[in-house]
């Protein structure tokens, strides 16, 4: 029988964690949503029922104590351990509800047009949609898969690569005719118009520069926080951008958008992302296998 004495609350062991974690009760306090005074008072409570200093306080820094770095390991585990159980127990009484996280331009051209044929093939599966750009903790927002462009280096986190991320050089038409009235446009006369880039991926001009034998060229002229915006950009006249084929065959077709270039990889790629730690349900596994067969039969991909 285990003595409540020794048992904290929920929300004691919380704020505490969170205050170890990010080394700030103004931090913590933002994570949980709550006053930095309420987060104060729940890890004072904690230290009063453990008969225990865990941490030092100083002005505008806090650290544990050696006793509170122990407890922290050990309150940590407990809460993921929690985490994950409470995740099984959602997946096994909740097989058809399914949580995807996707990118916003990603899902409004190329995934949410597909859906149909998942839903056809899957009238079981209710389906969530969250549009997330970057990294979060899939398991403490109840987000069963992410669609990811980058790297796979995701904490917390599992991947499946869908496909290999390549990007062309595309421009309005008069910019392109500006650049090179006949006979092409060659990498260096790309690199004198204005670039175009994206905020989460600041160095991709620097890595086309490289592959061409281009020397550095100074910080992108303008840079936007979508790629659908980008893209827009683009079509305006603004400059040129390094901009993925398969996502923009519209504006090629009807003449919106040039390619001044052939594709080139960057070395980055499309994942699947699924938590590390709990069990893959069906609705999981089957909006995996859907989407791999999905990517296998649009040859866009491979061109």
């Amino acid at each position: 029988m285990i003595s409540r004495r020794f048992l904290p609350s929920m929300q004691s062991l919380q704020a505490f964690d969170a205050v170890v974690r990010s080394g700030s009760f103004t931090a913590a306090a933002q994570e949980l949503a709550l006053t930095q005074s309420a987060v104060s008072r729940q890890v004072a409570a904690l230290e009063s029922q453990l008969g225990q200093v865990l941490l030092l306080r100083g002005k505008g820094s806090v650290a544990p104590t050696p006793e509170g770095q122990a407890y922290a390991k050990a309150a940590h585990s407990a809460l993921q351990q929690l985490q994950q159980a409470a995740l099984a127990l959602r997946g096994a009484q909740d097989t058809g509800r399914l949580t995807l996280a996707i990118l916003p331009t990603f899902g409004t051209r190329w995934l949410i047009p597909r859906i149909p044929r998942f839903l056809r093939m899957h009238p079981e599966i209710t389906l969530h949609f969250t549009t997330r750009i970057g990294q979060f903790d899939l398991l403490a927002e109840g987000v069963d898969a992410a669609v990811h462009a980058g790297q796979p280096d995701w904490p917390g986190a599992r991947a499946l690569q869908l496909f290999e991320d390549r990007v062309q050089p595309m421009a309005a038409p008069a910019l392109g005719m500006a650049a090179e009235p006949a006979g092409g446009t060659t990498p260096a006369q790309i690199a004198r118009l204005p670039r175009l880039a994206l905020a989460t991926r600041p160095q991709e001009w620097d890595g086309w520069m490289v592959a061409y034998d281009l020397p550095p060229a100074p910080a992108p002229d303008m840079v936007f926080e979508h790629l659908a915006t980008l893209a827009q950009a683009c079509v305006a006249g603004l400059g040129v951008a390094l901009l993925p084929p398969f996502l923009f065959r519209g504006e090629l077709a009807t003449g919106d958008l040039v390619a001044l270039g052939p594709e080139w990889g960057n070395g980055s790629g499309y994942w699947l992302m699924t938590p590390e730690h709990g069990r893959q349900g069906d609705a999981v596994r089957a909006f995996r296998d859907w989407l791999m067969t999905e990517i296998t039969r649009d040859d866009g991909f491979f061109a």
